[in-house]
């Protein structure tokens, strides 16, 4: 799906997505990666909710975010009760939702200069 909202100043912006991939950009992501306005990390070392550890928030927090969407695949799946708490401790939100609802909500609260942070688990096996 191609998404096309005004990019509001923003360095990184997701343009499209599909089951095995989200653009970022000009870039094709195929691995899990962390998006904020501002910043791109590819490459993430989790490729499932259960991958998710607290032991992660540093990592995750990056940019200050007020809330954290995840995209977890084809169907939204949600971290343990206590990855969850992990992250309301730490004063962010966290969000669990099926990937391209994860890429929508976030491209329209980032057009809305909310402190966000999209982390998209891709599965090891749709890596090339």
């Amino acid at each position: 799906m191609r998404l096309s909202l005004d990019d509001s100043g923003q360095r990184f912006v997701v343009r499209g997505f599909t089951n095995t991939s989200v653009r970022v950009n000009q870039y094709e992501l195929t691995q899990s990666f962390l998006l904020t306005p501002a910043q791109l990390i590819p490459d993430l070392p989790l490729h499932a909710v259960a991958d998710l550890q607290s032991s992660h928030l540093s990592q995750l927090r990056i940019d200050d975010p007020e809330v954290l969407i995840i995209g977890t695949g084809l169907r939204t799946q949600r971290a343990s009760a206590a990855v969850q708490a992990e992250f309301l401790r730490a004063g962010i939100g966290i969000e669990f939702m099926d990937t391209g609802a994860a890429c929508r909500t976030y491209t329209v609260l980032a057009s809305e200069l909310r402190r966000v942070s999209l982390l998209v688990l891709l599965p090891a096996e749709s890596q090339t």
